[in-house]
């Protein structure tokens, strides 16, 4: 899929060293409306996805596109940022880690496009696919951690003084008032803080293909000014500016290393149009990531990915796609008809 003005692509979630990292929990606060698709892979929700998210962007509105981290050739959802509408792909995410509390959310069922006859007959195939995906994604996991995890010792060495990134991956926003029977100054002081208190959305930038690395940085940051980096220090530098940023009362974007979330290597400001990066983000040795997989990790994902194939040529004999492409033109209505509602009511 081409990269158009307007558009970025990003991972919401990875696979790491350190197993399977969710980043949406930290994303949803600025949710307002999630359209969830259901069904199985090769139904037709990723193409949904990218058809939609192409005519909205087609439309004017801006565009975040949001890449499966088990196969960074298809889509996992899409984000219409200012508005906080959002697409995705259940199958494509970890399992339950979709829900916002106090977003509205509308289901849209895939397997109502499939001849359920001819799905139950390929049932059993499926349930088996299903089982050995799982189990291969554990072994990705496994391998990354054994051939890899020996890259990131030179950011877990520089923490000698008990820092740690982690909050990350958490609740961002840690500073709460403090209820204090001494005047209104303490809450007031507080107040200020909070709204000094920077929004902060991070993101992968990095998949796992059997070649190597996808690296999308060079297409995500082609719209910033850069600033890059260098030096033994660079991974400190970007903590400090990081932790200074933070009172800056914007939005901020960070950018996790693939293999071990808690490193960040760039920070992006949107509203600056300015990305400050470890090393060049083109050269994936700047990050650390040059070296070539093995030859165990390769065939371990050549092994996912034909899998997957084969669960989807099982759901895609099952779909009616003349009926689904009958039923796209219904979703982006309502979706506009939502876009401009959350649009009216923004400017209200």
């Amino acid at each position: 899929m081409g990269h158009k003005t307007g558009v970025r692509h990003y991972f919401g979630e990875g696979i790491t060293t350190r197993g399977y990292i969710s980043l949406l929990p930290n994303m949803m606060p600025n949710w307002q409306r999630v359209y969830v698709l259901l069904g199985g892979p090769g139904t037709g929700k990723s193409t949904l996805i990218k058809v939609i998210g192409l005519e909205l962007l087609d439309r004017g509105y801006e565009i975040d596109f949001m890449r499966s981290a088990r196969d960074p050739d298809s889509m996992a959802g899409f984000i219409v940022p200012r508005l906080g509408l959002v697409m995705l792909d259940m199958m494509e995410i970890s399992p339950l880690r979709w829900r916002a509390p106090g977003v509205v959310e509308t289901f849209i069922d895939f397997n109502h496009f499939c001849d359920e006859q001819k799905l139950e007959k390929q049932r059993v195939h499926i349930l088996k696919l299903e089982t050995q995906l799982q189990l291969l994604q554990q072994s990705v996991e496994e391998e990354l951690a054994v051939e890899l995890s020996s890259l990131i010792g030179r950011s877990t060495a520089r923490k000698h003084k008990g820092e740690d990134m982690s909050w990350i991956l958490g609740n961002s926003a840690r500073l709460k008032v403090k209820k204090e029977n001494t005047g209104p100054w303490p809450l007031a002081e507080n107040a200020v803080k909070l709204l000094q208190k920077s929004s902060i959305n991070p993101y992968f930038l990095h998949g796992l293909t059997t070649e190597g690395w996808l690296n999308l940085a060079p297409y995500f940051l082609m719209d910033f000014d850069q600033i890059c980096l260098e030096g033994d220090e660079t991974l400190d530098a970007l903590d400090w500016v990081l932790s200074e940023a933070q009172q800056l009362g914007q939005l901020i974007e960070i950018v996790l290393h693939p293999l071990n979330p808690d490193e960040v290597i760039g920070i992006v400001f949107p509203e600056r149009h300015l990305a400050i990066w470890q090393g060049n983000p083109d050269n994936l040795s700047d990050q650390g990531l040059e070296q070539p997989f093995g030859e165990k990790l390769i065939e371990t994902l050549a092994a996912w990915q034909t899998h997957r194939s084969r669960l989807k040529a099982y759901y895609t004999e099952t779909v009616d796609f003349e009926r689904l492409d009958g039923y796209r033109e219904t979703i982006l209505n309502n979706i506009l008809g939502d876009l401009k509602l959350m649009g009216d009511l923004k400017r209200v």
